[in-house]
């Protein structure tokens, strides 16, 4: 019977990143049921018109049982400041009738449990967008040390409103975007004083870099797909060790 360890509902914009991370990594007898929806762009205006659809994206799984709501994605779930992740939880519970998580949630908690208080931080996001979370962060007592934007990123380089995210055209998008990529991205950067590293977004394919980051760089990497799975899986009471996916996976 799929689930029988543990079944997901999964709430993410559109793209596939996420849900491939649930389907492809989660271990066996785990089963996940995704929604998405509608997203515009990662500009502040266009992750809080994300969050405004909770709600009715929740109330979908209303009925059916599952162990754990997830709203999959990070800026979406943290870009109305410290706290906002806790009151997104707040209205999938409610909507849903069942536990639920946030990646952002998911994050704090991974960076609780290494130990980690200092991290560099690495984005495809508007410079709106990375204060936003540089801020979240340091609200709850995590030190940024440097936050950079991936050069190569469609979101970095032109506007992402809701108005823009209207027109139907066919468009580069970060999920367009290689773990090749993200690796050289990170290696630029000055990591000077970070204790770990942190890949934000949930749209990135980050799970197959993870454990070759770690062994280059010596630090432990925490990923906004990554962090999502695994503290889905823990929330959900599944314990299962995957050092190949990174240091917060062996905790």
């Amino acid at each position: 019977m799929p689930g029988w360890r543990a079944r997901i509902a999964l709430i993410s914009p559109q793209g596939e990143t996420l849900e491939r991370t649930f389907n492809v990594y989660a271990p066996r007898g785990v089963s996940t049921n995704t929604t998405k929806i509608w997203f515009p762009g990662p500009s502040v205006e266009g992750l809080v018109h994300l969050s405004d659809q909770l709600e009715s994206a929740a109330k979908i799984f209303a009925g059916w049982h599952h162990d754990l709501a997830m709203f999959g994605c990070t800026s979406g779930s943290l870009v109305k400041g410290v706290g906002f992740d806790k009151e997104c939880i707040e209205r999938l519970e409610k909507a849903s009738g069942f536990p639920a998580l946030t990646t952002s949630t998911a994050v704090l908690e991974g960076f609780d449990k290494l130990g980690m208080p200092s991290t560099a931080v690495l984005t495809p996001y508007p410079d709106e967008t990375n204060a936003a979370e540089k801020k979240f962060l340091e609200d709850n007592g995590i030190k940024v040390t440097t936050i950079d934007a991936i050069e190569e990123s469609p979101a970095r380089h032109r506007s992402n409103t809701v108005a823009d995210g209207l027109k139907q055209v066919r468009r580069p998008c970060i999920p367009d975007l290689e773990d090749t990529q993200i690796y050289k991205s990170v290696m630029k950067m000055d990591l000077s004083g970070a204790q770990s590293l942190f890949i934000s977004c949930a749209g990135l394919d980050t799970m197959e870099i993870v454990e070759m980051l770690e062994t280059d760089l010596g630090i432990p990497v925490i990923t906004s797909c990554q962090a999502s799975l695994w503290g889905a899986l823990r929330h959900c009471r599944v314990g299962d060790r995957m050092p190949r996916y990174g240091k917060l996976f062996t905790l």
